[in-house]
């Protein structure tokens, strides 16, 4: 083992030259590359499980928190309801407490026991329960009225149904006269007083509840029973304001006080607390932000507002009922006659021709440029309030720049909860119309926080008023924005943790200072480079620079990631449907080059984009005939983009030479050639606004040409730009040149540069292909960038005609300018692709170091510590979880592997049909039949089938009127193993790890679970004796012998019946295929570590857990 896979002496190498830290950070993985001047020094991958559940996409604390809040509920309600019991034991009413308890059933219905409370006396058990009962199941209580508001607005929510269920129950109540809430629900619902799966009909709230217990106090006291005195009501009912007494018991709402320990400071201002993003000051900032950033296309060009379309623009959000939209500005601005009418805002997915023809297209512009949601909030409540006049004032106010008043209304809606508390915070504020606002503003809260305070944002938004953007303003007032603190300020060896520590509770606190992403997807991505990075300073010392790729979709939810996925296959299907016709015309399939001149092809409808000259098919694949052409010059742009190519005579292309469409065919004149050029463009129906863009485009000059080319250079989002902040403040880099060295590239270039590189990406077939992205991100140097910009430089004018401008340089172009630029496509150094390959494939390390060798590159000592790339996972090590799922099934203690399940129609298919109890009895056989046509006839699709829309399922009886309604069959499954819980069995929670244990002629294996054995049934309780050797927890590497055949590979399970599954060290999903084995007659079983740059260690000897 150690043979194949050596270890690496974790001490710095001497000699070690100064180098490049490529990085290539994703979702699941991040790909590191070393790079010398000459050399790759060395590669790997750290992979890891993405944090997040694989199906739906959730948080994996989502699940564990609803079961906690759940289990708090649960126990809040055990302990008011033991008080309870507890009182009425001290008042006489019962003797012992155990009298609710389940094994003390009570014969007579307790809704029936409610309705006689109001006409006889009742005994003290049926006192006591009663009075338990009313406790125990109390309603629904609305915490404000604003929570109660919001359910209204939800009609198709849990919220809205619930309010539903409350007003038709009132509404029995009131037109029926019914004296007590029990007496409406025996008459209304006689057959069944709970709601059950969602229906909410029979939903009763505390209000009508207390109201009814109240009434069964005074009854009884009328009716003579003696324990219905004051004392008792007082402290299960309260004073009356529905906060005291045992049935009014209620945690309160996070607020005031307790909230604020909760929220966060100001990024800027420390010790100020976060503004609410209800507040006007923070919308304000919101709509500047957009506002500043807006760009339009005009005639090809890109840019922002000017002064007097800015003016037009920033009143206009406040005028509207709704969202401010893109159409609403562009109408805006067409009526202050200050632009065309074929002006586009830039960035909206404006649909082509051919899309708009079709009537399929939706309009872009429909979108919300803005939202305003508090502003309309507070606007449309404090006007049906008939507020409208004081409203006004205050927002005229605001837009003066006097946002005070509505900041600290937003302040109070945002941190205080209860009505009672709002109410006596509103008080302190100068409100118009005071009282009456108060009440009108009680139907309003809100819940969301900026990440700077109200202090630090009216210092920003006074620069942002006159045009400045975010950075900007941030400098203006002595903020950095998006970084805190100078690069090299508070420099460390290593980079520090992203957490400041611990609470009290045990929590992991984020560090404030760094204003960390709260991702969890992200913050693990970053927690595994920090990893990374610090292992590879404590080896290889500090780099000279980084280089930094993340993936595009790291930070988006997974529902955007799945859109993304959709919209790359639809993309996908389109190329193979082109490459069938291409096949189809030329009788063979297309090479790379050969298909891009195809696409553009039938793309500009068979026309040279430039001279708009009919072009033959039939000479499409000769050499220099036609060629494919950058309409933006790629030295000027960087922009390798398919909005950014056009197909071209070869002769246009050679005249064209490094300018832009309208540089060369006399824009700046009108000249007829442009004239038609124009037309034809704006005709072609396949062409996307972008596209459109990019070859109308007037303007291109250097100031221009250069923040092209960053934006094609750099990625400047949030998280890219946190990480490069993070290491430039935290990562003390060698010494050298101090200007960029912290760099995040886009995927754009990296991916030109691979494959002009001819660098194979396979993604499917294994993990090594993060390195290979990491060596690109390392190779792509600003040296690398400038020999990149030659090279264009001499494709774009090497055969123009004498006497050319070089528009780059203001050169007339010459001979000796062509002998100064590189002639071929620049490598990081000779043989680089070669040896990169070599470094991602060779397993053998003996070929490995003899083919370096050959390179030349490679001293003898570097030789020597020379190792195949191998890929690092994290280990997955549970020391909780649950133990066992919250789903109980129901069993017989004679059979041994049965169990039984309730499953809802909306969940039945035709295979659990066939498992239902009872199939084969005949009083069964007609219900089977109609969930079986049902089911049939909606092609088993039981959403479908048993939707909202459907009959409901009655089960077939003489009296079909009264025939009860099926919401859900028993079904019999299979429970091999499980836990005993309550009289029925759960599947087991998680596997903690499994025990390797050596016996006399193999090895076993035992699972360990968090459960206990004793109430364990199944194969996991059968008790196995040997020696231990280890333990075994997902992604730990071991080595397994059987017979002849070594197995080395990352754990991934281990199932009921005796097999083990690895996986190989680079495969990217386990399948398997690779060993999927019992070990139980294997020779050797051997467990290994592996640090985070692939170094592969024997494991420490290790004590046997000691489990429940």
């Amino acid at each position: 083992m150690l043979s194949l896979y050596p270890k690496r002496e974790m001490v710095m190498q001497s000699g070690i030259p100064s180098y490049t830290l490529g990085l290539d950070i994703g979702i699941a993985s991040v790909g590191w590359c070393v790079l010398g001047q000459n050399r790759i020094i060395d590669l790997g991958v750290r992979a890891f499980d993405k944090a997040e559940t694989a199906k739906e996409g959730d948080s994996l604390n989502l699940v564990r928190r609803s079961a906690r809040l759940m289990r708090r509920r649960l126990r809040r309600r055990a302990w008011r309801l033991t008080k309870l019991a507890r009182l009425l034991k001290r008042h006489g009413v019962i003797d012992d407490t155990r009298i609710f308890q389940p094994q003390h059933p009570f014969l007579h219905s307790l809704w029936q026991m409610r309705v006689a409370g109001l006409d006889r006396p009742l005994s003290n058990e049926e006192w006591a329960r009663v009075v338990y009962h009313l406790c125990k199941h109390r309603g629904f209580h609305w915490i404000s009225r604003a929570e109660e508001r919001q359910a209204e607005a939800d009609n198709k929510g849990e919220g809205g149904k619930v309010k539903q269920g409350l007003a038709g129950t009132a509404k029995l109540m009131q037109e029926n006269g019914y004296r007590s809430s029990a007496e409406m629900v025996l008459a209304e619902f006689p057959k069944a007083q709970r709601n059950k799966q969602g229906d909410y009909s029979k939903a009763l709230a505390r209000t009508l509840l207390g109201e009814e217990l109240a009434l069964l106090f005074k009854r009884q006291r009328e009716l003579g029973n003696p324990h219905t005195g004051t004392a008792l009501e007082l402290a299960i009912l309260g004073n009356g304001n529905r906060k005291s007494g045992l049935f009014w018991a209620q945690k309160p709402a996070l607020a005031g006080n307790d909230l604020l320990r909760m929220l966060g400071k100001c990024t800027f201002e420390k010790g100020e607390y976060r503004a609410p993003k209800a507040s006007f000051t923070a919308e304000r900032h919101v709509w500047l932000t957009r506002l500043n950033n807006l760009r339009i296309v005009v005639d090809g060009g890109t840019r922002p507002l000017n002064a007097q379309e800015r003016q037009i623009a920033l009143p206009l959000p406040y005028t509207y009922d709704s969202d401010f939209t893109y159409k609403r500005l562009r109408s805006a601005l067409l009526k202050a006659g200050h632009l065309p009418e074929s002006f586009r805002f830039a960035g909206l997915p404006y649909p082509s021709a051919a899309q708009q023809a079709d009537e399929k297209a939706k309009d872009p512009e429909a979108a919300a440029l803005v939202k305003f949601p508090a502003w309309q909030e507070m606007r449309r409540t404090l006007k049906k309030a008939g507020l409208e006049t004081e409203w006004h004032g205050m927002a005229g106010a605001a837009i003066d720049g006097r946002p005070e008043l509505l900041d600290q209304i937003a302040w109070v809606l945002s941190v205080f909860k209860d009505d009672e508390e709002v109410t006596a915070e509103l008080r302190k504020l100068p409100l118009p119309s005071s009282e009456q606002m108060i009440d009108a503003l009680l139907d309003i809260r809100f819940d969301k926080f900026h990440a700077l305070s109200l202090k630090a944002l009216r210092r920003i938004v006074p620069h942002m008023e006159v045009g400045l953007r975010y950075d900007e303003a941030c400098a203006q007032v002595g903020y950095h924005h998006s970084q805190l603190h100078k690069a090299g300020e508070g420099e460390h060896k290593y980079l520090p943790p992203l957490y400041a520590g611990r609470d009290k509770s045990g929590r992991m606190v984020f560090s404030e200072e760094m204003d960390v992403p709260r991702n969890p997807v992200v913050l693990r991505a970053l927690n595994q480079a920090r990893k990374v990075v610090n292992a590879i300073v404590r080896r290889y010392g500090a780099p000279m620079a980084a280089h930094i790729e993340m993936a595009r979709d790291l930070s988006k939810p997974i529902d955007e990631r799945r859109k993304i996925e959709k919209n790359q296959t639809e993309y996908r299907e389109r190329n193979d449907k082109d490459k069938a016709l291409f096949a189809e015309h030329f009788q063979r399939m297309p090479t790379g080059i050969e298909f891009e001149k195809w696409r553009l092809y039938r793309e500009q409808q068979g026309k040279c984009a430039y001279s708009v000259e009919p072009l033959d098919i039939n000479r499409l694949l000769e050499q220099g005939y036609v060629e494919v052409d950058h309409a933006l010059p790629y030295s000027r742009s960087f922009d390798d983009s398919k909005n950014n190519k056009v197909l071209v005579l070869a002769k246009e292309n050679r005249d064209k030479g490094n300018r832009t469409p309208y540089e060369y065919l006399g824009g700046a004149e009108s000249t007829p050639r442009w004239q038609t050029f124009v037309a034809f463009v704006e005709s072609t129906k396949a062409y996307r606004l972008a596209k459109r863009s990019r070859l109308l485009r007037k303007d291109f000059s250097a100031k221009e040409a250069e923040e092209f080319r960053e934006r094609n250079l750099n990625d400047t989002r949030y998280i890219c730009r946190f990480f490069k902040n993070y290491v430039e403040r935290y990562l003390q880099l060698a010494e050298g040149d101090k200007t960029k060295r912290c760099v995040v590239l886009s995927g754009q270039l990296t991916s030109f540069l691979r494959a002009r590189w001819g660098l194979l990406k396979v993604r499917g077939n294994n993990d090594r292909h993060h390195a290979l992205d990491a060596a690109v991100v390392a190779a792509c140097s600003h040296g690398m960038v400038k020999r990149l910009s030659d090279y264009a430089r001499r494709r774009e004018l090497e055969k123009v005609r004498e006497g050319f401008v070089d528009l780059e340089t203001g050169e007339i172009v010459s001979p000796a300018m062509f002998q100064q630029l590189r002639q071929h496509f620049p490598d990081p150094w000779p043989h680089f692709r070669d040896e990169l390959e070599a470094r991602l494939n060779i397993d053998d390390p003996v070929q490995l170091r003899a083919d370096m060798e050959r390179l030349g590159s490679y001293p003898t000592e570097a030789l020597e510590q020379l190792h195949p790339l191998f890929v690092s996972r994290a280990v997955v090590r549970r020391e909780g979880g649950e133990i066992h799922k919250a789903k109980i099934f129901s069993i017989k203690a004679s059979e041994v592997n049965r169990a039984f399940e309730k499953v809802p129609l909306s969940s039945l298919t035709l295979a659990k049909l066939e498992k239902m109890v009872g199939k084969d009895d005949p009083r069964n056989h007609s219900l089977y039949e109609i969930l079986r046509e049902r089911l049939s006839k909606f092609d088993d699709d039981p959403k479908k089938a048993f939707g909202p829309q459907q009959p409901k399922i009655l089960k077939p009886s003489k009296d079909a009127k009264n025939a009860p309604e099926v919401r859900a069959v028993r079904v019999e499954i299979t429970q091999n193993a499980g836990l005993l819980v309550r009289g029925g069995i759960a599947d087991l929670g998680e596997m903690v790890c499994v025990d390797v244990l050596r016996q006399t002629d193999g090895f076993a294996v035992i699972p360990q679970y968090q459960a206990s054995r004793s109430k364990m049934r199944g194969a996991t309780v059968s008790s196995v004796e040997g020696n231990f050797c280890f333990s075994l927890t997902k992604n730990e590497f071991v080595e397994v012998v059987i017979g002849e055949e070594t197995i080395r590979g990352y754990f991934v399970m281990y199932e009921s019946d005796g097999r083990m599954t690895l996986r190989g060290h680079d495969q990217p999903q386990p399948d398997k295929r690779f060993f999927r084995k019992s070990i139980f007659k294997a020779t050797r079983a051997t467990k290994f570590h592996v640090d985070v740059l692939g170094n592969i260690y024997p494991a420490r000897p290790e004590p046997r857990r000691g489990l429940a």
